[in-house]
């Protein structure tokens, strides 16, 4: 035999090998605690072979446009504040400086999500809005007219941002998962929409799943404005103090039944409180009640400001059913937010024993929390997770270290309390999304139904399987042999890789198998026929397998290609079962190439060159 022929016979033994190594840990016969230990490669079952949970998910891609321009417009006026010699032009506005730089020019959203319009108290200042300012920080310039400006986002930046928030939500929603020690899930996407597979059989882990997925976990410390009349003058329709020149007249928006306009004393400094106005509302709609009243006033709420509504300890002590929600006026722009976390842990309060959630900022985030604490002690702020309220304690002194604790309140069952603190870990470390995320169709596959279905495949498959090598040894002998062995490690090739890419065993899979099977059995049907018309022209049988491969190769490769292209399709517009076909008939089409036409030929060549035997295939 020469040296080519070893190192085909390695490349065969050490491929058969390698796929062994990875299928080990997923033969149960096989496989020890110490092989499932060190070697990391599974088998995933699919949810109609296991039973388990689909759930979709559709990113909202026009909120985290809207987002980015928030992001601009914050960082256009901390440019602005800069320039009028307002701030520093290190850190964020502080409250006092939002409110002077009001009154220089007021910066607001535009009519889509993507533009913001800048109106300046002198038409003079509209000069400070330079095309580098502009185009540094991704906007374009759409309109200017007198003192007013209207810029926009870049198309670049949207596109970009397009392309990159799907991708950014899966990596969220696997740290999630990751971080609950969820395995052989599957997460995949298709344009807008992302599909979360999880094995299983239990509905209360599924809805904890699904509560953690959507979640934005946005988190952000937001200084309250107690002393802002902003409120109480929307409401009975006055002009609201520090009003922008040429702004809408005030209109009166009365509290539609059920919401109840109190005021309380709160610390607005050292030795100062104020009344400070809010809202309050008790029932079963309370929450919703109260956000359609601040939808409808939205554009009354003076810039630079918000109203969010987070969840009341107090009740007027009669019975009543549902829950207690209030509004906080506070400054639109976050001080601290989720970014400057470095880590987020379940610790427990002694003295109440109740757990919290324990936060240690990056360092950026240290420095500015001690300095936002300093310069606000004596008022109040807001923890505010995904646009409410947590809660809103008052700043006592200046909070160094680098930490903060977040309070689980609303529930006295410590067992609530301590999920939903694991819980809120688990968003916070993973990461906020880019964008929310809407619920689309979930499905739940039942455990009886996996079951039969998989057995009924599964016999299937090893019945066609088995006929198929019984006909192949009877009718070709030798060669027969040849190539059930050559099917057999096509079957584990396509296993082995599928497990060591991650891919799922699906039914339509199984079916991608079994017709793989029959594709690799008719490489050798091609390759043993030919040989036997060599043999019937009178060639030697060594001179009729060489002139035998020779001419079946542009057969099977040409009846490859055509199947390689009919899977690409598949796998590229296909979905769900569809598309587990095609990962299979792809796999399969190049592990058909290389044991019918290689590993094959390697056998081939050993039997009529290294053993010189006179006849390979059955009587004919």
């Amino acid at each position: 035999m020469n040296r080519g022929w070893y190192w085909r016979l390695g490349t065969v033994l050490f491929v058969i090998v390698a796929a062994f190594v990875v299928l080990w840990p997923s033969i149960p016969k096989l496989s020890t605690p110490w092989v499932r230990a060190h070697i990391p490669f599974r088998l995933n079952e699919g949810l109609d072979i296991r039973g388990g949970a689909r759930l979709s998910y559709d990113v909202q891609i026009g909120q985290a446009i809207a987002d980015r321009r928030a992001r601009s417009m914050e960082d256009f006026r901390g440019q602005l504040a800069s320039d009028f010699g307002i701030h520093r032009g290190e850190g964020r506005l502080t409250p006092d400086e939002i409110t002077r730089l009001a009154e220089r020019v007021t910066v607001t959203a535009g009519s889509t999500n993507r533009d913001f319009v800048a109106r300046f108290r002198n038409a003079a200042d509209v000069a400070r809005v330079s095309d580098r300012m502009i185009t540094d920080r991704g906007l374009r310039r759409i309109s200017s007219s007198g003192s007013t400006i209207t810029l926009g986002l870049d198309p670049r930046e949207v596109t970009s941002l397009e392309d990159s928030a799907v991708q950014q939500a899966i990596q969220t929603i696997s740290n999630r998962i990751d971080e609950l020690a969820v395995k052989e899930t599957s997460i995949t996407a298709r344009g807008e929409t992302i599909v979360v597979e999880v094995p299983g059989q239990d509905q209360a882990y599924f809805q904890q799943i699904r509560d953690i997925i959507r979640r934005t976990a946005r988190l952000e410390f937001k200084i309250l404005d107690d002393e802002s009349p902003a409120l109480a003058a929307i409401i009975a329709g006055q002009a609201i103090p520090g009003a922008p020149e040429g702004a809408p007249a005030p209109t009166a928006h009365p509290l539609p039944a059920g919401i109840t306009q109190e005021t309380e004393l709160a610390p607005v400094g050292p030795g100062r409180n104020a009344q400070s106005t809010y809202l309050r509302s008790t029932g079963p709609n309370a929450r919703q009640q109260l956000q359609d009243y601040l939808d409808s006033i939205r554009t009354a709420i003076p810039e630079g400001r918000q109203i969010l509504i987070g969840k009341s300890d107090r009740s007027d002590g009669a019975a009543t059913t549902g829950e207690t929600w209030r509004t906080y006026t506070v400054f639109s722009v976050a001080q601290v937010d989720g970014s400057m976390i470095d880590d987020a842990r379940v610790s427990v309060d002694p003295q109440e024993n109740r757990p919290f959630v324990s936060l240690n900022f990056n360092r950026r985030g240290g420095e500015v929390f001690a300095r936002v604490t300093e310069e606000n002690v004596k008022k109040r702020f807001a923890i505010v997770l995904d646009d409410r309220v947590n809660s809103a304690p008052q700043i006592q002194q200046r909070i160094g270290g680098g930490s903060a604790r977040i309070t689980l309140g609303g529930d006295s069952d410590y067992r609530i309390v301590l999920r939903e603190a694991n819980d809120l870990v688990v968003v916070l470390r993973a990461g906020a999304l880019p964008a929310p995320l809407s619920e689309g169709k979930q499905d739940y596959v039942g455990p009886t139904l996996g079951s039969d279905t998989i057995r009924h495949a599964r016999n299937a498959m090893l019945v066609g399987i088995a006929l198929v090598l019984t006909f192949m040894a009877i009718y070709y002998g030798y060669a027969g042999w040849i190539a059930n062995g050559a099917v057999l490690i096509n079957l584990a090739l396509q296993l082995a890789t599928m497990v060591l890419f991650g891919a799922t065993i699906t039914l339509p899979g199984l079916a991608g198998l079994a017709l793989t099977v029959g594709m690799s059995v008719d490489n050798n049907v091609l390759i043993n026929e030919r040989i036997r018309e060599e043999l019937r022209e009178g060639k030697s049988l060594r001179a009729a397998v060489d002139a035998g491969y020779a001419h079946a190769f542009s057969a099977i490769f040409d009846g490859h290609v055509t199947t390689l292209i009919s899977g690409v399709v598949l796998l590229q517009y296909g979905t769900g079962p569809v598309k587990g076909f095609a990962v299979t008939l792809l796999i399969g089409v190049i592990a058909n190439l290389f044991t019918g036409v290689f590993a094959t030929r390697v056998v081939f060549d050993w039997l009529v060159r290294g053993l010189k035997v006179k006849t390979l295939l059955g009587a004919k």
